[in-house]
């Protein structure tokens, strides 16, 4: 699961298999402040999420949308499939938890109710980041255009 996550957000296997050793080296430093409020697997989850997320901040790089008409579905209301790397093109320019949210809401299709659970803040706080995130990305796109 750590693999497979890091894989999808970071593009390469090489990459996800240095970042699932470093969240296992994580997740031992760490146990003891583990304190069982969510299920041990969304923790794992979410420190993964959380080292791919700093990776990607790390090749200081802002990547250009290369298709805006298939990011404006994502935010649209239509439900059309997206380019998951038009997504994390996105979320470079967004908030660590904007980033969190939207990744869980949006690449991994989590419901609103299930990405609050995940990262510990009420389903309004996760409505009020998704909307943050589309009305930011609109900009974005409109720039691109």
């Amino acid at each position: 699961m750590v693999h497979r996550r890091a894989r999808h957000l970071l593009g390469t296997d090489e990459e996800a298999r240095d970042a699932m050793q470093e969240v296992f080296v994580r997740v031992i430093a760490s146990h003891a402040s583990f304190r069982g409020e969510v299920p041990a697997l969304h923790w794992i989850y979410r420190i993964t999420t959380n080292l791919c997320l700093h990776r990607l901040r790390k090749r200081k790089t802002h990547p250009v949308v290369k298709d805006p008409d298939a990011a404006l579905r994502l935010i649209g209301e239509d439900g059309a499939p997206v380019d998951r790397l038009i997504v994390l093109q996105l979320l470079s320019r967004m908030d660590e938890l904007t980033q969190q949210i939207a990744i869980y809401h949006y690449v991994d299709g989590m419901k609103m109710e299930e990405v609050a659970e995940v990262v510990g803040y009420s389903r309004k706080t996760v409505g009020k980041k998704l909307e943050a995130f589309r009305e930011k990305a609109r900009k974005i796109l409109g720039g691109a255009r």
